[in-house]
């Protein structure tokens, strides 16, 4: 992640992530922020299209966040000081290309806010930071039709259709 943009705290502080007063505050998530993403990704889990194929575990979830922050990005959105939204992702070398690419491990907006700008603005404050890391691609992954036709309509393309079975 280092190399001709800087090193990763250069990038980190250089890409300015809040917006106008009527979008949400966009920022890096820190350690205290924890326990709240734990909820989120467990409401994430109990409530969306993964409810029936991954199981809730809040310890792993929490262990997880910890491991993205040293590894990749955890953007929070915030509002009146509560945290509203979430979009984290790791930077890798691509399996075959050896690009750096984004890859999202989880985007969720609590859905009193998904009729907002806050899921826009987490996604293109992500795509920035990626850019400035030097992320040639990033990539996210689509649990439902209607989630990949959003993607569509923001000029991602699909690549492939990933398929789960219980061993």
């Amino acid at each position: 992640m280092d190399g001709c943009l800087g090193t990763i705290e250069q990038v980190r502080y250089s890409v300015p992530l809040r917006y106008q007063a009527k979008h949400p505050m966009i920022r890096e998530a820190v350690e205290a922020d924890i326990p709240r993403l734990t909820e989120m990704g467990s409401r994430s889990l109990r409530e969306g299209a993964y409810k029936d194929l991954v199981g809730d575990n809040p310890e792993q979830t929490g262990k997880l966040a910890v491991e993205v922050m040293k590894k990749g990005i955890i953007l929070v959105a915030e509002e009146k000081g509560i945290l509203t939204g979430v979009l984290a992702f790791i930077l890798f070398p691509h399996y075959f290309s050896g690009e750096l690419t984004a890859g999202e491990v989880i985007w969720y907006v609590e859905p009193e806010y998904r009729q907002s700008f806050t899921a826009l603005c987490l996604l293109r404050a992500a795509e920035r930071m990626a850019r400035g890391f030097g992320a040639k691609r990033m990539q996210f992954t689509a649990p439902t039709a209607a989630v990949g036709k959003a993607y569509e309509s923001l000029r991602y393309q699909q690549v492939e259709v990933t398929f789960q079975k219980t061993l």
